[in-house]
């Protein structure tokens, strides 16, 4: 690699990290509510704490924006960087680091989830169709939203080593992100699994009263 390419790929990482520290939720709810997403709940930025605080669309909206903040810096590294496989993999971490510790928070954020999930379906997407149906189908029969997240991720580790195994549809650099984004995700959700062994972990609300609104911002059990 040139020097010329070293430094296109320390940019590409900087801008993922960049991207990934715009503070999706912060912006809409302080723009829309009026709403300081960090100081209410568990005082993170991520989709769960603005659907607490705000609702449902706009923690939709969040969902949406934090992918992109994954997906978008890791499909230019792939593009400007075919031969370079190593700069996607630095751009993954970067835009999950980014979402996590803010430069715009005074390295505040969210967990990651969602931002990693951009990422990984940027370098082979065949892993999120794995890891969204365990973890929706986790979160339905739970309503645990920190234990469908990890269960996602332990199956999209599980089916990434499978498909490794196999040969062909995934490289050494997409099996490095996948299980390293799920070590990743589990070190951010270590006060929920504690708060889980416990029995004291949130839940969303009742399905019912989810669907129907009755819930309220601030339903949970």
């Amino acid at each position: 690699m040139s020097l010329g390419y070293v430094v296109a790929a320390v940019g590409i990482t900087l801008g993922a990290y960049i991207a990934g520290s715009i503070p999706t939720g912060v912006l809409i709810c302080r723009v829309w509510f009026g709403v300081d997403v960090l100081e209410y709940g568990s005082r993170r930025s991520g989709a769960t704490n603005v659907m607490r605080a705000v609702g449902i669309a706009p923690a939709a909206m969040v969902v949406a924006g934090d992918f992109l903040k994954g997906f978008l810096p890791v499909i230019l590294a792939r593009v400007l960087f075919t031969d370079f496989p190593v700069v996607p993999l630095l751009a993954v971490f970067a835009a999950a680091a980014g979402h996590n510790w803010s430069v715009f928070l005074r390295l505040r954020g969210g967990r990651g989830v969602t931002t990693s999930l951009g990422g990984v379906a940027a370098m082979v997407p065949i892993v999120p169709a794995i890891a969204i149906p365990t973890g929706i189908a986790m979160l339905v029969a739970s309503r645990y939203v920190s234990v469908s997240s990890l269960a996602g991720a332990v199956a999209a580790t599980i089916g990434a080593v499978v498909l490794y195994a196999i040969g062909g549809l995934l490289t050494g650099y997409d099996l490095i992100a996948v299980g390293g984004l799920t070590v990743f995700l589990f070190t951010q959700h270590i006060d929920n699994m504690r708060r889980f062994f416990k029995g004291t972990e949130r839940r969303l609300p009742a399905w019912d009263a989810f669907i129907s609104g009755r819930s309220g911002r601030n339903g949970a059990d």
